[in-house]
């Protein structure tokens, strides 16, 4: 029997009831297409037995409670804890038990049941529809749990894609939902730090997922990720915004700010589009989710 949201919600209401709430409003906002949506990704990449259901929700758990006690203390001090990024990726990047406990489940997780995020990964399908006839090759550059990947690979049949992340355990997962999903002989990965190591290879499409406000340095990245696509072809960038975690660095304080530091980098932006996390607090200690599609002149 498949893992479903439903079997998971239950365990949530029993463990971290605290939590629930949110898979309960997410579930009556979006209905029933998205409970499938996630049911799919659920069936697909995780095991089903009790176990199993017990150790992602409670990563899940863990890694909104870190998001949480993140944010708390970006609002109270006005700046994001972590500022090193060797520290960070030390720290959990190559961490593995952390990696697979928590930090990539949630990740996964959270792209359905977090209402910005699930808003921002269906205007992002929305672009794959119009971007797909100029699409063949495709890279997703920081993978995370490599859900984005598999959007394209799913949505362009065409497709062709590599990987690339500087943590084994983010390309171990990335590469387990494309083989979970039949795409496995499509997709490559590759443990690389594109702006020390810079593939040689170009693409028709570059993907950076919520990566920028984890570097000291974005534009610096940007311009390698540039250097990766096709002239004439295209980028999605996406970025958190006064969003804190235990791994972001770099603090953005408004979509235009992200919108600067992409056309500094080399790119023309084409579309754009933010999503706020919550309504009721100041602008300035909210979180946000900004997406772009860029071009390469």
């Amino acid at each position: 029997m498949a893992l479903t949201f439903a079997q998971m919600l239950q365990v949530m209401k029993k463990r971290y009831p605290n939590f629930s709430g949110l898979w309960e409003q997410s579930r009556a906002d979006f209905g029933p297409e998205w409970e499938d949506d996630i049911d799919l990704a659920l069936a697909k990449v995780f095991d089903d037995d009790e176990k199993a259901v017990e150790e992602i929700v409670d990563g899940y758990a863990e890694f909104s409670t870190d998001a949480i006690r993140s944010q708390i203390y970006f609002e109270r001090k006005g700046e994001y804890k972590a500022s090193n990024y060797d520290e960070v990726a030390q720290a959990y990047y190559h961490n593995r038990d952390f990696m697979f406990r928590c930090y990539l489940p949630g990740m996964l997780v959270s792209h359905f049941v977090w209402p910005h995020h699930f808003r921002m990964l269906s205007w992002f399908r929305n672009l794959l529809t119009d971007l797909g006839p100029n699409v063949r090759t495709f890279c997703e550059v920081g993978t995370g749990c490599g859900l984005y990947s598999e959007q394209v690979l799913e949505r362009v049949p065409s497709s062709r894609g590599i990987g690339y992340d500087i943590s084994d355990s983010a390309l171990e997962f990335t590469k387990r939902v494309a083989d979970s999903f039949g795409h496995g002989d499509l997709y490559d990965t590759t443990a690389c730090n594109i702006i020390t190591n810079p593939p040689k290879e170009q693409f028709d499409l570059a993907l950076s997922q919520e990566v920028l406000e984890h570097l000291e340095d974005p534009v610096a990245y940007m311009r390698a990720l540039r250097n990766m696509v096709r002239p004439g072809r295209y980028a999605y960038i996406a970025a958190a915004i006064n969003a804190a975690h235990v791994d972001h660095i770099y603090l953005y304080r408004s979509p235009d700010e992200v919108a600067t530091e992409i056309e500094e980098a080399g790119f023309t932006i084409l579309k754009r589009h933010s999503e706020l996390a919550y309504t009721g607090k100041p602008l300035k200690v909210t979180p946000c989710h900004a997406g772009f599609l860029c071009q390469r002149d």
